[in-house]
């Protein structure tokens, strides 16, 4: 006879609440870690994200800034005279901590700004058409003519549709065979040709600028290269709050290094920037300062000065003009021991421009703070030291 089976009651099958209990504890325990390491990854991927932008977004800065200062104080339109000024709008100036409207409180409250002169010529060349008799104003005069308004009439090519449109009255046009800058009048652009007449600056009795009169050479060889340039333009540089997008937490908006650009007033009216000419350098900016030196960086001029405005800040006998003085009376270009009473004084000295510009992250993060308890930015400060292309060049 065959017995049944008998199952032991004292051996069940599955875990018991203990080991579901425990088995929980352990699982937790190891979720927790996991979401610590995620949060560590995320946070890193976030805070390495923000300083790679923030690195990348202040070189690109200093690049565009080391290409415009580098062009500060070019005199085109006359090679051999320097543009009229005067001492209250000089052609190179620093401004120092100069108040930041509608800063924050976390904002950057002082900041210079920078100004300086250039005759601004178009990215491109064209070509000069048709022919050319080569002959000079005074050649037509003792041949019994004289310079007529086809004598003054020029047709050139400058390749592109694009490029001719950039061409304007109020222009100079410069003509690489002879040099000579002609006042632009009467321009009208076909496709890639612009056709324009020669003739005198209107301004050029108020301003001592641009062409007083006709062009001196009748006609110009064909097929020289034609420069078109803007005379005259006034650069400023400096830090403004902008309201680039909504952010309720950012109402006064973020600090930009902002570039403006106008018609140099010789008059003495002051700057006034070109309707459309502003840029947008970098945004998030914490600083924005500007020094001199012409000791060959031994000493630099504004470096932790506290003087603000134009005539305490820079133009004062204490102030960075007036620490320019100071270091030529021991050092820099033989024979030049001031820069009073010329305001071209950077066209004989060299002069090394310093620029340090901070930026700082978009966000305020915990992991910025020495403390780790409290929100707080990252901040970059690069500088750019160099003497700019203009800068000791005399005039002859």
């Amino acid at each position: 006879m065959v017995k049944p089976l008998l199952f032991s009651k004292t051996n069940p099958k599955g875990f018991s609440l203990v080991e579901l209990m425990v088995a929980l504890l352990f699982t937790l325990l190891l979720m927790m870690g996991l979401a610590s390491v995620f949060k560590a990854s995320l946070s890193s991927f976030y805070t390495s994200g923000e300083n790679l932008s923030n690195t990348r977004r202040n070189r690109m800065s200093i690049d565009l800034l080391s290409d415009d200062i580098n062009l500060a104080c070019m005199y085109l339109a006359d090679m051999a005279l320097p543009p009229q000024t005067l001492v209250t709008l000089p052609p190179f100036y620093i401004i120092p901590n100069a108040p930041i409207a509608s800063a924050g409180a976390s904002d950057p409250q002082t900041a210079d700004e920078l100004y300086f002169y250039m005759d601004e010529p178009l990215p491109f060349e064209g070509t000069l058409q048709g022919a050319s008799s080569q002959q000079t104003a005074a050649d037509l005069v003792v041949s019994g003519l004289d310079i007529s308004t086809n004598s003054s009439t020029y047709v050139v090519n400058c390749s592109s549709s694009e490029y001719a449109k950039q061409v304007h009255d109020g222009q100079v046009a410069i003509l690489k065979d002879f040099w000579e800058a002609v006042y632009i009048i009467n321009s009208a652009t076909s496709g890639p040709t612009v056709t324009f007449n020669a003739g005198a600056s209107p301004t050029a009795g108020i301003t001592g600028m641009g062409a007083s009169g006709m062009p001196t050479r009748a006609n110009h060889i064909a097929g020289s290269g034609v420069i078109f340039v803007r005379p005259a333009q006034m650069i400023r540089y400096r830090v403004e709050m902008l309201t680039l997008d909504p952010d309720p937490e950012k109402p006064n908006g973020i600090p930009c290094l902002v570039r403006d650009q106008g018609v140099y007033s010789w008059n003495g009216s002051g700057f006034s920037p070109t309707a459309g000419s502003r840029q947008i350098i970098t945004e998030n900016v914490s600083g924005f300062k500007v020094y001199l030196s012409v000791n060959g960086g031994l000493g630099w001029a504004g470096l932790g000065f506290a003087g603000t405005g134009f005539d305490d800040g820079w133009n004062a006998a204490t102030g960075i003009r007036g620490q320019i003085d100071s270091q030529l009376q021991t050092s820099g270009r033989p024979g030049h021991y001031t820069t009073r009473g010329n305001e071209h004084w950077f066209r004989d000295i060299p002069t090394q421009v310093r620029v340090d510009l901070s930026t700082r992250t978009a966000t305020k993060r915990a992991e910025f703070s020495e403390t780790k308890q409290e929100l707080a930015h990252r901040e970059l400060t690069q500088s750019l030291v160099f003497v700019p292309r203009h800068f000791g060049l005399p005039m002859r």
